[in-house]
């Protein structure tokens, strides 16, 4: 029997509420969920741990979400990138791709099964 490596996913926002919500959301699916409240808690995550899926807020405490994720890109360069933001000049609710980067840019307010699925899709 082939047992599959547990995903690591990490969810990075200021806003405790929104960690504490995805947590709960996603407590059911197998993964191991990591949270990160700015940019260098989850530098420190992704440095000790092997990350598959960085869930990012665009405005963080201590820097940019888009700065983050340059970083995981070139640390784990097979890692699925989500940025998130109220401030994205997408539909609410839509997804896009970066067709260069493949960075997944999702604006606020999103839907949490949705993103659940996406999530599964993108890394199983």
């Amino acid at each position: 029997m082939i047992v599959e490596p547990v995903k690591h996913v990490l969810f990075v926002d200021d806003e405790e509420e929104v960690l504490k919500i995805l947590v709960d959301y996603f407590s059911d699916t197998g993964y191991a969920l990591h949270v990160a409240t700015g940019a260098e808690d989850a530098l420190r995550i992704i440095g000790e741990t092997p990350i598959d899926l960085v869930f990012s807020d665009l405005r963080l405490k201590d820097g940019l979400g888009t700065d983050l994720l340059n970083t995981v890109k070139k640390t784990y360069p097979g890692a699925l990138r989500v940025l998130t933001s109220g401030y994205l000049d997408i539909r609410f609710g839509k997804i896009q791709e970066d067709q260069v980067d493949g960075t997944l840019y999702l604006s606020k307010p999103w839907n949490l099964a949705t993103l659940k699925t996406l999530i599964a899709q993108r890394i199983g």
